[in-house]
């Protein structure tokens, strides 16, 4: 007997309905379902919502460590990156602002109180199975007006002894090894795994870009109950020789790196109460330790980050159509410094929240969702000793949606949410360093939502457009931070498939998205730097053909132009007044390639191209901005783009 899934909570609940039992001896593939969408696992086909569903064969043939590399490929344009390994790669969903996208692992929020908006480098994928995306969907954090990226690790899928061993290789001193171990048993299972990795860095460096990742799982049901405890832990060493990149100064330095370490673990819970009602409860902790230099500095600063956090929800089916949870979390967060030296002391958070997720089918074919979350904020410094409060407020999000099942393979969905969000930590650390800062007030947002889907045989095809709008959000005001923007972003997505399961297939999609400083003055809305960063336009075509052991990929992207700062613009500190935003008059195109060689029931093979158009520059050339203005150079200007790379990986799995 196989045990029914009872809720989407991600690979240890998974583990729980189908694997732990270990009754079947093959290999299930996972539901075309949603398990962040809603609090329930749902229908791709039924939420209000566009969900894309990345497996672990497209992670395997991406080649990608990290959350960044894998997404910068995948939803170009959305995602920028500096170029070169490990670089900042800062997300920008729908349009909305990289701190409007909120990062799940296993059901739990990953937030560095360090950063303003996760930075996706720094998010490995070693052990996940699965990646969703998902626009426009309030999520369970301070974040999440613009969407949610939810990551669900793996587990054993048959008894025993099981595991993945692997070895890549290639040119810029490409080098990785790969240990996934594991063992289930009836009930249970343990899970490891060990990546290490490196390799050079776009210009020459005095070292290379580094990266190791750890994981451990175990899992085991007793009766109803399912209990899992998971730990991460990962290492980077970073190259990032642009000391100064300003419209005035570029200063080259080989030996100038930052570092990042990170460890996060959770205790989880999940107890079937009948066959109406499931209880899950998550303890989950986190720590995230930095060195990294200042913009102008050769030298690294430490700073650190912590946050512990506990979320417990009721799960009750209400009828045949309907369903209701009910959700209960708090969260302890506290940044202890900056990258700037300049910035002394701490920030301390703590939040509480209930919510509520309801979902009812008014009929057949309309299903409607409701969602409200109430929160509780406080935030204060620790400056001296003495720990002075800066914000209490309440906040909250509120979504409601539909989706409306048309006939001939159509759906119409919609959604309307608002929400009130408290500042993020690191604005108030900053703001706490400079002599009469106004106190932040807490962020409002709204946003709007409407798509098409379709799907009629081997065809496929979606329409969705997304707007959020922003009062009081806040943005850099001289040297500190400021509620004084009010920030319009839009974002229109278009795609049209045609597949035949894994064997040929073929995708073409357009973006449009756009962010517009309402605030500005007519003519210098794009000029800010609440604007920048979102190319008009992008496009790409991606296909795919496959044999018995062999399948082969071939992608095409191009981003547009774009208002941005040029590198990272001359530091605040030194003039008092932000970067300048300006036009780019280039676009970015990129081609990869990916082929997978199955042989024999244990041993694959893959052979990658990546970053195929881009062109070779050196230190001189970067300095004396020789290829400025030039098309494919840069995805962000001031940043040579990653070089072509070239590389094979073999994997036994036993």
């Amino acid at each position: 007997m196989t045990i029914k899934p009872t809720c989407k909570a991600g690979v240890y609940l998974a583990v729980s309905v189908q694997a732990l039992s270990l009754v079947a001896q093959t290999e299930v593939k996972p539901p075309r379902e949603s398990w962040a969408a809603e609090a329930r696992p749902v229908a791709l086909g039924r939420t209000p919502g566009q969900v894309t569903l990345f497996d672990e064969d497209d992670i395997l043939r991406s080649g990608a460590r990290t959350l960044g590399a894998f997404l910068l490929r995948e939803l170009p344009g959305q995602v920028q990156s500096q170029g070169g390994a490990g670089l900042a790669s800062p997300i920008y969903l729908g349009g909305s602002r990289p701190q409007d996208t909120l990062i799940l692992v296993d059901g739990m929020p990953l937030m560095d109180p360090g950063r303003l908006g996760q930075d996706l480098s720094e998010v490995p994928l070693l052990g996940v199975t699965r990646i969703e995306v998902i626009t426009g969907s309030p999520g369970s954090g301070p974040s999440g007006q613009g969407g949610t990226i939810a990551l669900f690790t793996g587990r054993p899928l048959k008894p025993g002894a099981s595991g993945d061993l692997g070895g890549l290789g290639g040119n810029n001193g490409q080098g990785q090894s790969t240990v996934t171990p594991g063992f289930a048993w009836e009930g249970g299972y343990l899970r490891g795994g060990n990546q290490s990795a490196q390799e050079k860095q776009t210009l020459p460096t005095d070292r290379p870009y580094r990266q190791v990742t750890n994981f451990f799982g175990l899992g085991q049901t007793w009766g109803p109950a399912v209990l899992s405890l998971a730990w991460r832990g990962s290492y980077f060493g970073v190259p990032q020789p642009y000391q100064n990149n300003s419209d005035s100064t570029r200063t080259y330095n080989p030996a100038r790196e930052s570092s990042q370490r990170s460890d996060s673990g959770q205790l989880r819970l999940d107890w079937n109460l009948g066959p109406t009602l499931n209880v899950e409860t998550i303890l989950g902790m986190a720590r995230f330790r930095h060195e990294e230099p200042k913009v102008g500095s050769a030298l690294p600063t430490p700073f650190e980050g912590r946050q512990t956090r506990f979320q417990s929800v009721l799960h009750l089916v209400t009828g045949p159509r309907s369903g209701l949870s009910l959700r209960l979390e708090g969260q302890d967060t506290r940044q202890d410094g900056d990258v700037n030296p300049a910035v002394l002391g701490a920030v301390k958070g703590t939040q509480a929240a209930f919510g509520l997720d309801w979902h009812f089918e008014a009929r057949p074919g309309l299903r409607l969702l409701g969602q409200a979350r109430g929160t509780r904020d406080r935030q204060s410094l620790v400056l001296g000793g003495t720990d002075r409060e800066v914000l209490s407020a309440s906040g909250h999000s509120l979504r409601l949606g539909f989706n409306q099942e048309l006939g001939a393979g159509l759906r119409l969905y919609g959604a309307g949410s608002v929400g009130r969000t408290a500042p993020q930590l690191l604005e108030q650390l900053r703001n706490g360093s400079v002599a009469g800062a106004a106190p932040l007030r807490m962020e409002q947002t709204t946003t709007l939502q409407l798509g098409l889907g379709w799907g009629q045989g081997n065809w496929y095809g979606r329409l969705e457009s997304q707007q959020q709008t922003g009062k009081d959000l806040i943005a850099p005001s001289g040297t500190s931070f400021a509620n004084r923007d009010q920030v319009r972003a839009r974002g229109t997505d278009a795609a049209l498939g045609w597949r035949t399961a894994k064997k040929l297939g073929v995708e073409a999609f357009l973006r449009a998205q756009e962010a517009r400083d309402m605030n500005a003055p007519e003519g210098q809305q794009y000029r800010t730097l609440a604007a920048q960063r979102r190319p008009f336009s992008a496009h790409g075509l991606k296909g795919f053909m496959g044999w018995s052991q062999v399948q082969a990929e071939l992608h095409y992207t191009q981003q547009g132009r774009q208002y941005s700062t040029y590198g990272e613009g001359t530091p605040a500190a030194a003039t008092g007044l932000p970067p300048t935003v300006r036009p780019t008059r280039v676009v970015y195109r990129n081609i990869g390639t990916s082929t997978l060689v199955q042989v024999g029931r244990h041993w694959t093979f893959i052979l990658r191209g990546e970053n195929l158009l881009q062109p070779r520059t050196d230190p001189t050339q970067w300095a004396n901005r020789l290829r400025e203005g030039q098309d494919d150079a840069f995805v962000i200007d001031g940043y040579p783009a990653a070089t072509p790379t070239y590389s094979v990986e073999a994997r036994f799995r036993f």
